[in-house]
């Protein structure tokens, strides 16, 4: 309770099993030695670290007044020019923002890809000749029959737990490739390698071991080295089955924040960024009015936010996707949890996306009705680890007549392949498909790491602002109840403790007092140090999202971690100013030698680093701990 209590408290923790003589030496010593000295002074370790702090305190919030007011503005500007803007409908009120997407449905027949494609570019929205036209300067002349991308005898194992068997094999030497503008779908049983082939074709998969060779952008390389990891981030992008969106986040803003991290500010403006995710948004036909509304989820804790629909958030993940310009795109089962309606429509999307934009997607998925499976262009079906059919629709035909099999009713024919697949058994005699066809797109290559990289800056700030805004300004019951807790506390104590720092004759305390008053200032801290622990499942959120966003190379783990800490930083300096206004005059826990601020402000640096180390321990419980 004097210039000291840093070292107190320091010493009381390091001590161990004698951490009450410890303590009681301590006391007893420095207070024959306040008793012998006329004078003392504070010491300026905590009083400058508290003034630092406290300033620190007051500049982050006025950065989070103005984050709140910028985006303020923002909004009533958006919304006055979108007062007099009109939906475009056909006669038939269908929305043809995005070519009336939803309104016609392809019939399947071999053979059909030239007339699609030719319908797709003619009906697609204009909004993405404006997308075109900025591209331009990036476009690269490919033929469409030119392969992206392709793979050879691509196997993948993992070592027995028991010693003397052989290795688990879960993909076993499976050649394929995909074209420029083609929609591919890897299908198969449960068991069947699916997400093992996706992993190791977006270049996800760090376990278990890899062997085979690829051939991306006309850049051969192993698909367990570094390199092919390296190429795969900057040219392909990811959505995963289950979709991760901070609940209070708007589409507009989900958008903006995967195209700023993977691409950087646009050196035109940041309208011109803003009109491209409009537009992106009009392509997926996310509603006008839904823009600015929250996307909906669940937030830590249990709450539950109404926002978009399934089928909405899916077209928003394919947005996000798109916005970074990839080159592939890979989908993990995009039409789960949809209904049929909304499956077609999704496939739709991204088969016109594929198309007019240039990019060659891949889709794992189970088993799509006949209008789903319509869409795509070439098949890779799975039993087992090994590849049973990898080649175009049009050749499923040739596929029957090789396995001695009818061929089904066309409605039939998605659930009839998987059947086949299950009881296909290898035939020695044909022959298998063993060559790496060599992919095109050096050039595009080039251009892709030619671009602009996001500063590390832009990247703090970035995901800071994102953090500030769904954390702590639209869930400010969070904030609010984190601080009321911290100050009931504090009033809680005060009255238990209270005055246990007043000496009755106005003298120096004995050391019975002395050992109270550190007893009542040590309570006081532990309670900043353990309150934090109630956060671990925020973190999990958190871990959940940064797991999601850092596997396509959004930003680095450390950017998460720092921006973490300046967040909690933050809010335990507020609760901690708030504990020591409350707790420290009801306690009476004054240096009587020093000023009344000095000992203010030693106190409270005590209490900040208490809450800060108490949160860093939540944080990494989190990152360790399986969510």
């Amino acid at each position: 309770r004097d210039s000291a209590t840093l070292t107190l408290y320091c010493s009381f923790w390091a001590s161990g099993s004698n951490s009450t003589f410890t303590c009681k030496k301590i006391l007893s010593d420095h207070i024959m030695e306040s008793k012998s000295s006329s004078s003392s002074s504070p010491e300026i370790f905590p009083l400058v670290l508290g003034g630092l702090l406290l300033v620190c305190n007051v500049a982050f919030t006025a950065f989070t007044l103005w984050v709140v007011f910028r985006k303020r503005v923002e909004n009533q500007a958006e919304a006055r020019e979108e007062e007099g803007a009109t939906t475009g409908t056909g006669e038939d009120g269908k929305d043809e923002r995005f070519g009336g997407m939803g309104s016609k449905r392809s019939s399947w027949v071999f053979g059909r890809i030239a007339s699609k494609r030719a319908s797709s570019a003619a009906t697609f929205a204009p909004s993405l000749n404006n997308i075109q036209e900025d591209d331009a300067a990036e476009e690269v002349t490919i033929k469409e029959e030119e392969a992206i991308m392709s793979w050879k005898e691509l196997s993948c194992s993992y070592p027995s737990k028991r010693s003397g068997e052989p290795n688990i094999t879960t993909l076993s030497n499976v050649t394929g490739h995909i074209r420029y503008q083609e929609l591919v779908a890897i299908m198969g049983g449960s068991g069947g390698g699916k997400s093992t082939l996706m992993d190791i074709l977006s270049g996800r998969k760090t376990l278990g071991n890899l062997s085979g060779e690829m051939s991306v952008l006309g850049t051969e390389m192993s698909p367990s080295s570094m390199d092919c990891k390296n190429i795969l981030r900057n040219v392909a992008a990811y959505v995963p089955q289950n979709e991760q969106f901070f609940p209070n986040q708007t589409p507009e803003e989900a958008v903006e924040f995967a195209a700023n991290l993977k691409m950087g500010r646009d050196e035109r403006g940041d309208h011109v960024r803003k009109s491209r995710v409009r537009e992106m948004l009009d392509l997926v036909g996310i509603p006008v009015k839904a823009r600015t509304r929250s996307i909906g989820g669940t937030l830590a804790g249990g709450v539950v936010l109404r926002g978009l629909s399934g089928g909405e958030r899916k077209r928003l993940a394919l947005a996000c996707a798109f916005a970074m310009k990839p080159k592939l795109i890979f989908l993990d089962e995009i039409t789960s949890g949809l209904d049929s309606e909304n499956a077609v429509v999704v496939i739709d999307l991204v088969k016109k996306l594929c198309i007019n934009m240039n990019v060659a997607a891949v889709v794992v998925i189970h088993q799509p009705s006949y209008e789903v499976f319509s869409h795509f262009d070439r098949l890779v079906m799975l039993c087992k680890g090994k590849c049973v059919f990898s080649d175009k629709l049009d050749c499923i035909p040739s596929f029957y007549d090789e396995i001695g099999r009818a061929f089904p009713e066309k409605y039939l024919l998605p659930a009839d392949l998987l059947k086949a697949a299950s009881e296909w058994k290898p035939d020695p005699q044909r022959v298998q498909p063993n060559e790496l066809i060599k992919s095109c797109g050096k050039s595009a290559l080039e251009d892709i790491k030619g671009r602009k990289k996001p500063t590390l800056g832009l990247q703090f700030r970035t995901v800071l602002v994102r953090h500030v805004m769904n954390h702590y300004i639209r869930n400010v019951t969070n904030l609010f109840a984190r601080v009321l807790i911290y100050g009931l506390s504090a009033v809680l104590l005060g009255l238990v403790f209270w005055k246990i720092g007043e000496s009755p004759d106005g003298q120096d305390l004995q050391l019975f007092q002395a050992e109270a008053a550190f007893g009542a200032g040590l309570f006081l801290t532990q309670t900043l140090f353990l309150l934090p622990f109630a956060q671990i499942s925020t973190f999990f959120f958190d871990k959940n999202l940064f797991a999601s966003e850092s596997s396509i190379g959004l930003y680095p783990a450390w950017i998460y971690s720092l921006t973490q800490v300046v967040l909690e930083t933050w809010v335990m300096s507020l609760c901690a100013l708030l504990q020591s206004a409350i707790a420290i005059p009801m306690m009476s826990l004054w240096n009587m030698s020093i000023s009344k601020s000095a000992s203010f402000f030693t106190m409270f640096s005590v209490f900040c680093v208490g809450g800060v180390v108490g949160n860093s321990i939540v944080l990494l419980t989190s990152i360790l701990s399986f969510s």
